[in-house]
């Protein structure tokens, strides 16, 4: 099954590179961003095989208790590898095919050059086209999750963190189709408990009604003059509330 959402132009030459590794038995390595898809994407390549954490991988080929040759595998996070010579000796001795993720787009270059071909996976945000399928696709996994099989009206879209983000939202989208008032109000009490210390308790934590207050009438009425007037603030309270709380709107 193809779990990597290819429905944009440059996600569509993305998955014909896949397609093309699949039948060639060279290294290769995908970056990308946090929830960009790039495991999927090496799944996609090399199916039903075992994804190993790179620093996980690095002990047990230094302690000598891995025990594979003449395979192809998948290592997240290959970055972590410290101890290069070790394991581009260890995978060459043991005839070990690699399709590897990374975060970071320059990497060692011994490390580097392990690798023939570099997959690069751009965040959601440039590839629009991906993200409204992949949202379906969570919603559907959400109602089944949670037991809901009807769809909310409007779901909450938040790609900041790429998937892993859209796939919060989503299940939020959920939940806030079920919670009431007196829900969000015990899920603030028991937040706003858990991290009430210190002698400025209600400064250091207002930002939790008003940032969501502002953006929410930043969206609905658009101009500061309309934001000040349905909110009954005059307008140089409110510049001073959206230069206060800027990092968060």
């Amino acid at each position: 099954m193809q779990n990597y959402i290819a429905v944009s132009e440059i996600s569509k030459e993305i998955l014909n590179s896949a397609t093309l590794l699949k039948s060639l038995g060279v290294n290769a390595l995908i970056i990308g961003q946090e929830g960009v898809g790039k495991k999927e994407l090496a799944s996609y390549i090399i199916p039903h095989t075992k994804i190993y954490e790179a620093k996980e991988l690095q002990v047990d080929i230094n302690d000598n208790v891995i025990t594979i040759n003449n395979e192809s595998i998948i290592i997240n996070n290959i970055e972590n590898i410290t101890n290069i010579e070790l394991f581009i000796n260890w995978s060459v001795k043991n005839d070990i095919r690699v399709i590897a993720t990374s975060t970071k787009q320059e990497l060692n270059p011994k490390l580097q050059d392990f690798f023939s071909i570099n997959i690069d996976i751009p965040p959601l945000d440039q590839r629009k086209e991906d993200i409204k399928p992949l949202a379906n696709k969570f919603a559907l996994e959400a109602g089944k999750v949670l037991g809901t099989p009807n769809k909310p009206e409007k779901l909450i879209i938040n790609t900041s963190q790429n998937a892993h983000s859209l796939r919060k939202s989503i299940y939020f989208s959920y939940l806030f189709e079920s919670i009431g008032e007196s829900e969000i109000m015990m899920l603030m009490e028991n937040f706003i408990l858990s991290n009430l210390e210190g002698e400025n308790s209600y400064r250091d934590l207002e930002y939790l009604f008003e940032a969501p207050l502002l953006r929410a009438s930043q969206k609905k009425y658009k101009s500061q003059l309309q934001m000040a007037k349905h909110l009954g603030l005059n307008r140089i309270t409110l510049r001073k509330k959206l230069e206060v709380h800027k990092d968060l709107l």
